[in-house]
């Protein structure tokens, strides 16, 4: 009996010491199954980084931009370059809802999303790093603007639509 009191004894000393390390966070939170599954904070990392990389982010350099005739209004075709190999899904992405500034054009930003900081990929070669982002846009939607523009993180390009007769359907 002497023995079984001394091991509750210090079965609670242990549990006296360790309660009063200040340690209130679960320590079973962050590890992992026996099977190799993540643990909650590996899952919330990766959840976090997968949000991060869906981030659309201006790319470096407007080549180029295009007006083309559709059936149902124009298209919107800007070339450009981006900061590195690995952007991707680039888009044309209007500012102030797609109204016009106080100088009558309507802008863009071209955007794309950045590629896994964890692949290390080089920067690469000009011609690797070109996109080319396609935006369809009714008639309506570039009614009375002067032009357009499609900007990146240097400068941008503009189109000039003809003062006596603007985009007609």
């Amino acid at each position: 009996m002497a023995k079984r009191l001394v091991r509750i004894t210090g079965a609670v000393a242990i549990l006296a010491v360790v309660g009063s390390c200040g340690e209130t966070e679960d320590v079973t939170a962050d590890v992992g199954t026996l099977w190799g599954e993540p643990s909650t904070r590996e899952r919330a990392l990766e959840a976090e980084r997968q949000r991060a990389l869906l981030i659309r982010v201006p790319i470096m350099a407007v080549r180029a931009v295009e007006l083309g005739r559709t059936r149902d209004g124009f298209l919107i075709t800007a070339f450009g370059t981006a900061q590195g190999i690995g952007y991707a899904s680039p888009s044309l992405r209007a500012r102030r809802g797609g109204a016009p500034s106080a100088d009558g054009y309507i802008e863009f930003d071209f955007v794309a999303m950045e590629p896994d900081p964890a692949l290390n990929l080089p920067i690469g070669t000009l011609q690797a790093r070109q996109l080319r982002a396609d935006l369809p846009v009714v008639t309506d939607q570039l009614q009375g603007a002067r032009g357009l523009r499609v900007m990146a993180i240097r400068g941008g390009v503009q189109v000039d639509f003809d003062a006596t007769s603007p985009p007609e359907e």
